[in-house]
């Protein structure tokens, strides 16, 4: 049951209640939320706090975000935090506010320590571990880890801004800030160091401009009574320290919740959070962007809000600083579905069972398995790259076996012309050349590719083989692979287009998002 659905309905002329009207109304209650509560736990779904493990630091500004989540396994199904915060039947309680306090749905740190996060609610309970930086001491904010993220969010060292190959107005930033060091150069020192006033902050162009106090050609982008402001005028005040070798490196970001299963017109907020090397995380939201692969099953706000928009689904995809990471939006289709649809369609191999799940999960029907004709074409042009001749069709055709499929597909990786085909596409893919080869090295990497298509090597042991390969260009035929590449640049390139299906040519010119 939806939690929305919980309403008290009271006639249309009120009366007033008795004592013992009173108690019945309110044992009505308890048990109507009590077996709201029971539902919910047949359904397998579970009141949950997200994320699971929360680490603030004592530094002021920074606070950690929370949801409170319906979810059915790892997938959230409903997001309510907007109902735990405004209704007086759930409670978000600190153990111990010495060490964090809650503030709206942030926590912000008091004093280094340990202590619990609690949820109290008609639907469950769930309490998570919250702990502050035992070191107890406010540490400067960082040019990588604060400052080059604030001017990110606010398109600084965007292309079509200062991040453009020559820069605008006489200032350049690198792209994305993937050079730090060059864009706290570029800040501090060049134009005669007039970017920063360290004696007075809040006259440094570097926030008279983006604040609007000064004509700027890019208008307002960051406001003087935001976070951000305040963020860099401290920055400043405390001397704007550059990026050095101590400070923490960027490990890797992750989005909350990782997948959601939602309906049509309902909303989610997404949290990102950073861990760096230093053990420390920090609630990244605010400076992440957000952008959707597939408007119209869910769109999303610049402050990460997920709207759903239509059926199936689609990925959010989100950046922070060097780092990507998707979050899974699934809205299944409205329709009901017999369950003897899927005992009609058995899967033969975990490809059909990981296709089955996802047509269940999205409620799409299968679609019906193809004619004899159909299949016997598809199989011979997959497997071996021809037409069958019109005897093979029309014994297929006849076999009234349960298993002839199975069996024709074997037969098929039995032929010669399995091994011709498969040979030849993987030559193409690894730029087997006459041109580019000698011809004794041209036919050792010929005959490599073809003997391991004939032994039925797995495609990662082919491919590891081709990476690692060493000695003679005419003993180990795949060492040919890298007589094709002479250098770093193109080897790359090929690389990850032929065996990771990704076009990284792009990375010449800017700063590659992987």
């Amino acid at each position: 049951m939806d939690s929305k659905s919980l309403q008290l309905h009271t006639s249309q002329r009120q009366r007033p209640l008795s004592g013992a009207n009173l108690l019945a109304w309110a044992a009505g209650v308890a048990l109507c939320l009590t077996s709201l509560a029971a539902i919910a736990a047949e359904q397998g779904d579970a009141i949950k706090l997200l994320p699971r493990d929360v680490k603030l630091e004592y530094r002021g500004g920074l606070s950690q975000r929370i949801l409170v989540e319906r979810m059915h396994d790892e997938s959230a199904v409903e997001d309510l935090t907007a109902q735990a915060l405004g209704s007086p039947d759930w409670k978000l309680e600190s153990s111990d506010e010495q060490v964090f306090r809650i503030e709206g749905d942030r926590l912000l740190p008091v004093r280094p320590g340990e202590a619990q996060l609690h949820l109290t609610s008609p639907l469950g309970r769930d309490q998570i571990n919250v702990s502050v930086d035992p070191n107890g001491t406010a540490p400067e904010w960082q040019f990588g880890r604060h400052v080059l993220p604030v001017l990110s969010r606010a398109g600084c060292n965007m292309g079509a801004c200062h991040g453009a190959l020559a820069g605008k107005g006489g200032f350049k930033l690198s792209l994305r800030g993937y050079y730090p060091a060059g864009d706290f150069r570029a800040i501090t020192q060049d134009a005669r160091g007039r970017r920063i006033e360290l004696a007075s902050p809040k006259e440094s162009l570097l926030l008279t401009k983006p604040s609007g106090t000064v004509p700027h050609k890019g208008g307002l982008r960051l406001p003087a009574d935001s976070a951000d402001y305040r963020l860099l005028t401290e920055w400043i005040r405390a001397g704007a320290r550059g990026p050095t070798d101590g400070d923490a490196e960027l490990l890797n970001i992750v989005v909350t919740p990782a997948i959601a299963s939602l309906r049509p017109n309902s909303t989610q907020q997404l949290l990102v959070t950073a861990h760096y090397s230093d053990g420390g995380s920090d609630d990244v939201t605010r400076w992440a962007k957000f952008s959707s692969s597939n408007e119209s099953v869910a769109g999303v706000s610049e402050q990460g809000v997920v709207t759903v928009e239509g059926f199936g689904e689609g990925a959010i995809v989100v950046w922070f600083s060097s780092q990507i990471v998707m979050a899974r939006i699934v809205s299944p289709y409205d329709r009901p579905l017999d369950d003897r649809v899927w005992q009609e369609m058995p899967a033969a191999n975990l490809v059909d069972r990981c296709v089955n799940d996802k047509l269940k999960q999205l409620r799409i029907e299968p679609s019906p398995r193809c004619s004899d004709e159909t299949f016997v074409r598809r199989v011979y042009l997959d497997v071996t790259g021809r037409l069958p001749e019109p005897t093979a069709v029309t014994q297929f055709v006849a076999d009234a076996s349960v298993d002839k499929r199975s069996r024709l597909i074997d037969t098929l990786l039995s032929q010669d012309a399995y091994v011709d085909y498969w040979t030849h596409r993987w030559s193409d893919l690894l730029l087997v050349n006459g041109r580019r080869l000698r011809p004794a090295a041209l036919n050792a990497y010929y005959g490599w590719i073809r003997s391991h298509v004939e032994r039925n090597t797995p495609w990662d042991q082919f491919v590891r083989e081709v990476v690692t390969a060493k000695g003679s260009s005419t003993v180990n035929g795949a060492t040919n692979f890298y007589a094709l590449h002479q250098d770093p640049e193109s080897m790359s390139e090929n690389v990850c287009q032929a065996f990771l299906g990704l076009s990284i040519g792009c990375a010449k010119c800017h700063n590659h998002p992987l």
